[in-house]
């Protein structure tokens, strides 16, 4: 990356009519265009991914559409009988919020996660993980407690459809994302290797919800075996007991953002640029890039 090239987008934003900016701030904005200009992960991710939030009836079918088709019908997690319309939904959605990725060259939604926020009218009502592992995590002598409740909210039905995800394989390939363990060349079908571009997506729509929300922390009801794959990435959660039987084996979990994204930020920069959009969604805590190495 050029000074020329540096200039030409300070111009461009000064032709705008922003203020000359200070030293701080043009320092800034040259490490995050410098940023742009060499992430190849983020780049390749927005070419073949969009994050959606689903803030319209429509939007919101077509989340309900592909719970039903994951949980129903793909792995078996609830009867389809009890969805005539095809659209899986519980108590939980009138108080949650839904991210959506789109294959840009199908056009069709391959992933999908819900936030459950808490409940507006009592706030104390307990998440699905409370209703679900209650016994497990007071077991294991878990409190939320210290957590504000209106700064709590659950990760839930995160999905991706295989159907869907193997249609838009069909496609041209995606680059691969490596990962922390393996930066040998990757080895499988093509829509295997979509996984973490989908799945990162999905944690990116996560934290702008959260951030909308003002949410401080998750928490979640993970398969092991997930929960070791996000690590890969960076992404780390604490247990807060033995894993359950629900829908299989999971793992109850909890994360604070702030840590979780600081850690990705030290440890996977690239996954940190998709996830928070370069800081924009959410910036690292106390908003200075020194403090993590500090």
């Amino acid at each position: 990356m050029s000074l020329a090239y540096i200039r030409m987008n300070l111009d461009l934003e000064l032709s705008a009519g922003h203020q000359a900016p200070s030293l701080r701030t043009a320092a800034n904005y040259i490490l995050r265009i410098g940023d742009k200009h060499m992430s190849e992960l983020y780049n390749t991710f927005h070419n073949h991914f969009e994050v959606v939030s689903a803030d319209t009836l429509g939007l919101m079918e077509a989340a309900f559409r592909i719970r039903y088709q994951v949980y129903c019908l793909e792995r078996s997690f609830e009867e389809a009988e009890s969805f005539p319309d095809q659209m899986e939904i519980d108590e939980f959605d009138l108080h949650s919020v839904h991210s959506l990725v789109r294959c840009q060259r199908s056009g069709q939604y391959t992933g999908l996660v819900r936030l459950v926020l808490p409940n507006p009218v009592d706030i104390n009502k307990p998440l699905p993980i409370e209703k679900f592992c209650h016994s497990a995590m007071k077991k294991a002598g878990f409190e939320l407690s210290s957590i504000p409740r209106s700064n709590l909210a659950e990760i839930s039905r995160f999905s991706i459809s295989k159907e869907v995800k193997r249609q838009c394989a069909q496609k041209p390939a995606v680059s691969v994302v490596k990962d922390a363990v393996d930066n040998s060349q990757e080895t499988g079908r093509t829509d295997s290797r979509m996984l973490p571009h989908i799945s990162l997506g999905l944690f990116a729509g996560i934290v702008r919800m959260s951030a909308q929300h003002s949410i401080t922390h998750w928490l979640a009801v993970m398969e092991p075996t997930f929960l070791r794959f996000l690590s890969r990435y960076g992404i780390y959660f604490q247990k807060t007991g033995p894993v359950v039987d629900y829908h299989g084996r999971r793992q109850p979990a909890i994360a604070s953002i702030d840590s979780v994204l600081t850690g990705i930020y030290a440890n996977r920069k690239d996954v940190w640029d998709i996830i928070t959009d370069y800081g924009n969604v959410w910036p690292l805590n106390k908003g200075a890039r020194h403090f993590v190495f500090s």
